[in-house]
């Protein structure tokens, strides 16, 4: 049975009911499920549902279950953490009127920390169902830290360990580096199945379970602290934050003046335990350890002593690091948090692994809960893995797709050809998460995005948005995505607005007499419009001037490419196509593309933005169809499709370069990464001067 908690506050949590609906229909949850709503106005089908649960029912239903998801507030942190069961947390967002604040938050930032599992999506409760955590393989916390503090202030000597079961137990065995060094040493915990089985070497007694509000148990527990401390006599006891210790610590600082350190637990973020309150009162500690630099400001005596939080540590004790997820008809693979040229090769190597493994799948949904950025790899990536599935003949749907990536997808057109799973939309990034994006953020570029969202949605001001998209062409790119640097430039596209006003002033000149000669050599429209990729694979069409015969296209198939194949890629035919003596190519059109003439309509795509006067090369669907992203350029860094991850231009590197000269697809790749890094203004400028010198060499060829 898998239990779901909300709490009875007065905010409801649909979310998480809409995620466990969601787990159910995919036939991850196929288990009884009890769901204790809260303020609520949505439960899942299927499920048993309660407003409100008496404290006897609560534990009846905790004792019956095999998983419990829970909203992440401290109390029922503390609560489960003393319960031999899995259990996951979900933080309330203020932004779907799930709290007042996001105070949770920030919580479940500081229990990850501590090595509690928190799910900031429906993925993120997938991967934890799937790994079935239990005590036995709970993520551990490097307490390393601590352990080393308390090695240095208390020799060896007789030892005796004091706590519950469950998540107190698991905490003493953190700091196994520090008890293990004592061989004369005692436990005292609750008896269950993990207990009894690790508990080996010691000396070991049974306290009586439950304590809380049970009088004759509390009673049995005094009883043995008398028996065991007198018996024992021990020179350290150490508790790690359970009730149960209080009169074993008590009965031992009495009555054979034992050093007493107690270990307050990590779910306590704000103030201590009653059973701290209770022993500080009484006086009985000589060291007590927080957790929270928040409580050592109010408990000045006490020690604080961060949960270790370095990288490798975080990397160990993350459930959800895990990359794929299968089950018996589904896989879920988890998309990284910057999907690009770092990152994109391997996670679509992970995906091809998903494809061709053993078990067909009907259904294989990525996971993008913790993808914050998508460069052009990292989108390679994605439609290679939409075509991959295509192939094995799989459903592929995406899951928990942020604002700024779905931005991405939308500018692109990429959105429409992916099936998006809107019950997994209401995630929740972690508070780092969101203080990396608000880093890439700049005032001005804020300020538009909110000014396009309002001219997009008052109905007498959309008349406005056309000019402010004019001015800002990439304005409907999230301003938290950090995209190469040329694409949100003010100075750039004020440079391409005044030279593409320039550039059509001559088209028109020349419109004319370019026009009669073209008709008057060949049937067929003066302009030719062909869709190229633009920024980040958006589609447009560009336009030049006629330079081949009217049925050109049909007849590209008779025509030998002379691209040239390279070490990096051997399969360049459809990736790159080029002819020096094409037959297709017109007289007049051979004197257009000489002079460059025939590109002059292309002024036209870069006044309305789609271009740039300085750029790459804009590629056909055609090519980009055959892109990889297991071919290295420049260092092993980039990839084919990091092309797109700036704006096409007019001219560029290869155009300088001569472009006659070119011969391979690698060669026009490296020349586009190459002004992908080194791009500046003062770089674009000296590619405008470079090129107008070029138009000029006798030697210039199209390409």
């Amino acid at each position: 049975m898998l239990l779901v908690t909300v709490g009875t506050e007065q905010y409801q949590f649909n979310a998480l009911m809409h995620w466990i609906e969601l787990l159910t229909k995919y036939q991850i949850i196929n288990e009884e499920v009890i769901v204790q709503y809260g303020s609520s106005t949505y439960f899942p089908d299927g499920s048993i549902a309660y407003r409100l649960l008496s404290e006897q029912e609560f534990q009846k239903f905790i004792h019956r279950a095999s998983i419990i998801i829970s909203h992440c507030e401290e109390g029922i942190a503390q609560l489960l953490e003393d319960k031999d069961k899995p259990y996951v947390l979900v933080p309330r967002l203020q932004r779907f009127r799930e709290h007042v604040d996001n105070h949770q938050m920030e919580v479940a930032d500081d229990f990850e920390r501590r090595g509690i599992a928190v799910a900031r999506s429906a993925g993120d409760l997938v991967k934890f169902i799937k790994l079935q955590q239990t005590s036995e393989v709970v993520p551990q916390v490097d307490e390393t830290l601590l352990c080393e503090y308390l090695k240095e202030r208390f020799d060896e000597g007789k030892l005796m360990l004091v706590c519950s079961s469950g998540g107190n137990y698991r905490y003493m065995q953190s700091l196994k580096a520090f008890w293990e060094n004592y061989s004369d040493r005692t436990w005292v915990t609750f008896r269950n199945g993990i207990n009894e089985r690790e508990i080996e070497d010691s000396q070991r007694y049974w306290a009586h379970s439950p304590t809380n509000r049970n009088i004759p148990n509390l009673i049995r527990n005094l009883f043995l602290a008398f028996n065991v401390v007198r018996h024992q006599k021990p020179e350290l006891i150490v508790s790690t934050g359970a009730g149960v210790a209080v009169p074993f610590l008590l009965i031992a600082k009495l009555f054979c003046r034992s050093k007493v350190i107690f270990i307050e637990s990590k779910t306590r973020i704000r103030d201590v335990s009653l059973s701290a309150q209770i022993l500080i009162k009484l006086r009985v500690l000589d060291l007590l350890i927080v957790r929270s630099e928040a409580i050592s400001n109010v408990y000045r005596k006490a020690v604080y002593i961060p949960v270790s939080d370095t990288s490798e540590t975080i990397r160990k004790k993350d459930y959800k690091q895990a990359k794929i997820a299968t089950f018996e008809e589904i896989a879920f693979i988890y998309s990284p948090e910057r999907l690009e040229f770092f990152t994109a090769r391997e996670f679509f190597s992970d995906f091809q692994a998903i494809c061709n493994a053993d078990d067909s799948y009907r259904k294989i949904v990525i996971d993008m809960s913790h993808t914050t950025f998508i460069d052009g790899a990292g989108l390679g990536a994605l439609i290679n893995c939409l075509k991959q599935a295509k192939a094995y003949g799989t459903e592929l749907v995406l899951w928990s797709v942020s604002g700024a990536v779905m931005s991405l997808l939308t500018v692109t057109s990429l959105s429409k050809a992916f099936v998006i799973e809107s019950a997994s939309q209401t995630f929740r990034f972690s508070e780092s998460t969101q203080r990396i994006r608000v880093s890439n953020l700049t005032s001005f570029g804020l300020f538009l995005f909110r000014v396009q969202r309002l001219l997009q949605k008052t109905p007498i001001l959309r008349i406005f948005h056309p000019i402010l998209k004019f001015w800002f062409p990439a304005i409907d790119i999230d301003p938290g995505v950090p995209v190469h640097p040329s694409v949100r430039d003010p100075i750039k596209r004020f440079i391409d607005i005044v030279g593409a006003l320039i550039g059509l002033g001559f088209t028109a000149i020349f419109f004319i007499p370019i026009a009669i000669a073209i008709a008057s050599e060949s049937r067929g429209n003066v302009l030719f419009g062909q869709v190229r990729c633009g920024l980040l694979s958006k589609p447009f069409r560009i336009w030049k001037f006629r330079s081949m015969v009217k049925n050109a296209e049909e007849l590209k198939i008779k025509v030998e490419n002379q691209v040239e194949a390279t070490a990096q890629s051997h399969d360049n035919a459809d990736k790159f196509f080029k002819n020096a003596n094409d037959p297709r190519v017109t007289r007049i059109g051979s004197f257009l593309r000489r002079t460059s003439l025939d590109e002059f309509p292309q002024f036209w795509n870069v006044l309305t933005g789609d271009m740039s006067l300085v750029g790459t090369r804009p590629p056909t669907f055609d090519e980009i169809n055959a892109y990889e992203l297991d071919v290295e350029y420049q260092d092993e860094r980039y990839t084919e499709w990091n092309r797109l991850d700036v704006k096409p231009g007019m001219t560029g590197v290869w155009q300088v370069n001569g472009r006659s000269n070119v011969r391979s697809f690698a060669e026009v790749v490296n020349f586009d990464i190459e002004y992908r890094k080194k791009w500046s203004i003062g770089y674009d400028l000296q590619l405008i001067v470079k090129t107008i010198v070029v138009l000029f060499d006798r030697k210039n060829k199209a390409v």
